[in-house]
């Protein structure tokens, strides 16, 4: 279904088909993985400029293709606890796999973005 949304999406906008393709190659290509993060479609790569990049994903949000997720990253990059579907419902604290717990003011709140089924 994502597939032929993203197909008439990219008729809709054809300045934004490559980009489009680069996500849905992406889950493709990972199907173990349930969200992506924007980051890495910013790399020489794929050579989407930002904006290409941020537009893309709004019109896949606004087309129910993509949902964001919010992510908790340690200064590692690890993930820590479970993903968010509202930015809101991020406690102050967040406990780690260790049992320590961190103030989300020390981490990183990371948007991802989700591929709707």
């Amino acid at each position: 279904m994502s597939e032929e949304k993203l197909q008439n999406l990219a008729k809709e906008f054809p300045q934004y088909k490559r980009v489009f393709q680069a996500v849905l190659e992406w889950f493709k290509s990972h199907p173990n993985t349930n969200a992506i993060s924007m980051e890495i479609f910013y790399s020489s790569k794929f050579s989407f400029s930002r904006e290409e990049i941020n537009i893309a994903f709004i019109l896949m949000k606004e087309n129910l293709i993509l949902t964001t997720i919010y992510r908790i990253l340690d200064d590692d990059g690890s993930k820590i606890g479970r993903d968010f579907d509202d930015y809101n419902e991020i406690p102050d604290t967040i406990d780690t796999m260790w049992g320590e717990k961190k103030n989300t003011r020390d981490v990183f709140i990371v948007p991802y973005y989700k591929l709707l089924k």
